[in-house]
């Protein structure tokens, strides 16, 4: 075989090898408001949802645009993957919100979003900007850490292989390990977090390991704890990486650990080399046991390359349209010299006996590979491709916003507020589906939602379901906020009940009821209403406005005006009738529940059973929780042009 052809097939070879350890990332699914929103009225709070669970990162800022803070308290994460910035009262205005977040894999991420308050005002430029990517402390503290841990483990697995290797040589990898994961705890995650836990129990084994190596000098017998202390140090990066996440095959696992495991062996086996060289160690027996070492290591490290670059990759185009692609072709570039000096080394030097060229060329074989590790510390800050496509379908879901699926026609429904969401129930005989309604009407998905304690499967925008057996009452937690929803599994359908009350309500001559409506958990009015056939309509806000409607005029106070005429009474519930049950029934009440599935709106309302006229109305939609209780049927006219 010619040189060239060698020398293209290490290349190729070299292409698939050391795919990048590019950990996972939390991507935002969707914000509350969303980013250039304009609305009418100040929001209390700003919630960001992500697909993977989160922590609180340190600069979280929410401030008027070029003005003072507004943040309304302390940051908080809601149910995993929802994290809530208070805000304080805002004014008409421009406001920007810059999030912060650690993700389970322990990657720092940030971003803003910039909404306006005040109707009729044009969309806000953010007045913050978020900084995402390693800094150069990420950098140097992922390079002393990737550094250390192939030239301890490596040494380890090459006095496996080989029988060659001294424990000393160890003591400056396992400071190396210390340092940089030291350096990395307390700027990327806690020990709450399955990185930080990693990381943390890296620094310890480090220690261990480090004082090993230092004694060992004058206690020779104490060199196996070094090379236990390098092994045990080889499962750190694949139980803080990806790997683990959830929903990725648990194979990953092991074919990190091999790829990582091949790398240290040909790293620690250089360094091994090196030294061994300068101790004047004979060639010959040195090389033989570590070419073969370096053959086989060369082998897994194709092997699990190439199963690594098809999971974090989804195209080849993504090698130079990505970041991440642009990083790895920078590595191979670095693995296929180093591959090319290594050849030069076994088919040239060696044969020629040439010891003063041979020590020259693995010296500058140790400085590519540490260059080749400052690679591998950037990469593994990096979004690989996979992470690319995951957060633009992310992106169009959130684009692309849709209310959730309809229950079948079987289904009992109910529904509760949670928050600032809209929690509807659909039991069948066998399934239970959740609907989850943020407050801008849109279908809110990934938020960790349980049904019975046990987890569900996603059926639509905001549709969560498990297979389960409905019971008198479901227990449901919506990212840590629980309900219990009370549930009439075999409840007989009660559409003509529905319809017979509806034509009732709308043939009473008058009826007056109490209003009890809120948006959020913050913000509510009590309001009382009198409607009065044909046209009329009359409300005072409690502390507040009241205003007269009489066919097509209109009195604000004493401010009239012109409206549409609308015919009166007419009940809340007005418009299309779906999966109408009858929820319970005693001696002097029917208590009906449905889903209005334009608006989408769950009504829950308790029927006289004489009369089919209200007594009580309850209606969950979003950002919309009322209550009215009726009263005042048929009396005398109340509602008369104000005097003024």
């Amino acid at each position: 075989m010619t040189t060239r052809r060698i020398a293209g097939l290490l290349a190729a070879a070299a292409f698939l090898v050391f795919p990048g350890r590019a950990l996972a990332h939390a991507t935002l699914v969707r914000s509350v408001p969303e980013n250039g929103a304009v609305l009418a009225r100040g929001p209390r709070q700003a919630r960001f949802v992500f697909d993977d669970p989160v922590r609180i990162a340190s600069g979280i800022r929410a401030v008027r645009n070029g003005a003072e803070s507004v943040l309304g308290g302390r940051p908080r994460v809601v149910g995993g993957k929802t994290l809530v910035v208070p805000l304080a009262p805002l004014d008409d205005g421009d406001y920007t919100v810059l999030w912060r977040v650690v993700a389970d894999d322990g990657h720092t991420e940030s971003g803003v979003i910039s909404f306006a308050v005040g109707a009729g005002r044009s969309p806000p430029t953010p007045s913050l900007s978020a900084q995402n990517g390693p800094t150069g402390r990420d950098v140097v503290s992922r390079w002393l850490f990737f550094a250390g841990l192939l030239v301890a483990a490596g040494g380890a697995l090459f006095r496996l292989a080989a029988g060659v290797g001294r424990p000393l040589l160890s003591f400056p990898a396992f400071v190396a390990v210390f340092l940089g994961a030291s350096a990395l705890l307390p700027h990327e995650g806690t020990l709450s977090s399955r990185f930080g836990i990693a990381y943390a129990v890296a620094a310890l084994i480090a220690g261990l390991g480090a004082s090993a190596a230092a004694i060992s000098l004058a206690v020779p017998r104490i060199a196996p704890v070094v090379w236990l202390c390098g092994l045990a140090l080889l499962p750190i990066p694949s139980v803080a990486g990806h790997a683990l996440d959830a929903g990725r095959p648990r194979i990953e696992v092991g074919v990190d650990l091999l790829h990582l495991a091949a790398a240290a062996v040909w790293t620690g086996g250089l360094v091994q080399l090196a030294f061994a060289l300068r101790a004047g160690v004979a060639l010959g027996d040195v090389l033989r046991r570590f070419s073969a070492v370096a053959l086989t290591a060369v082998a897994v490290l194709s092997i699990t390359g190439v199963i690594r670059a098809l999971a974090e990759l989804r195209s080849v185009s993504q090698l130079w349209t990505t970041g991440y692609g642009r990083l790895l072709i920078i590595k191979t570039a670095l693995l296929a010299l180093l591959a090319g000096v290594g050849w030069l080394n076994r088919y040239r030097l060696v044969p020629r006996g040439d010891a003063r060229a041979l020590r020259r060329n693995v010296s500058g074989e140790l400085v590519l590979l540490g260059m080749l590790v400052v690679a591998v510390a950037i990469l593994t800050a990096a979004r690989p491709g996979r992470d690319y496509a995951h957060a633009a379908a992310a992106t169009r879901t959130a684009s692309a916003p849709a209310p959730p699926p309809l229950p079948p026609r079987n289904a009992f429904v109910t529904a509760q507020e949670a928050g600032d969401f809209a929690v509807g129930l659909a039991a069948e005989p066998h399934r239970v589906r959740v609907s989850v309604l943020g407050p801008d009407g849109i279908g809110a998905s990934g938020l960790r939602v349980t049904i019975f304690g046990a987890p569900t499967a996603a059926c639509g925008a905001g549709c969560y379901e498990t297979d389960a057996s409905p019971q008198a009452v479901i227990p449901v937690d919506v990212s840590g906020m629980r309900l219990r929803f009370r549930v009439t599994p075999r409840a007989p359908r009660a559409d003509a009940l529905v319809a017979r009350a509806t034509r009732t309500f709308r043939a009473l001559r008058s009826v007056r009821y109490v209003e009890r409506l809120a948006s959020s958990p913050t913000n509510r009015i009590v309001s009382t209403f009198t409607l009065e056939t044909p046209d009329r309509l009359a409300y005072r806000i409690h502390g507040g406005a009241s205003a007269v409607v009489i066919g097509a005029r209109r009195w604000d106070g004493c401010t009239p005006s012109t409206t549409t005429r609308l015919p009166q009474p007419e009940p809340a519930w007005e418009g299309p009738t779906r999966n109408a049950h009858l929820v319970a029934r005693t001696a002097d009440v029917d208590i009906v529940s449905w889903l209005n599935p334009k608006i989408p709106a769950w009504f829950t309302v308790r029927f006289d059973r004489r009369t089919l006229r209200p007594r009580s109305l309850t209606m969950t939609a979003a950002a919309h929780f009322m209550h009215h209780v009726y009263m005042g049927f048929d009396a005398p006219r109340r509602i008369f042009p104000p005097r003024c």
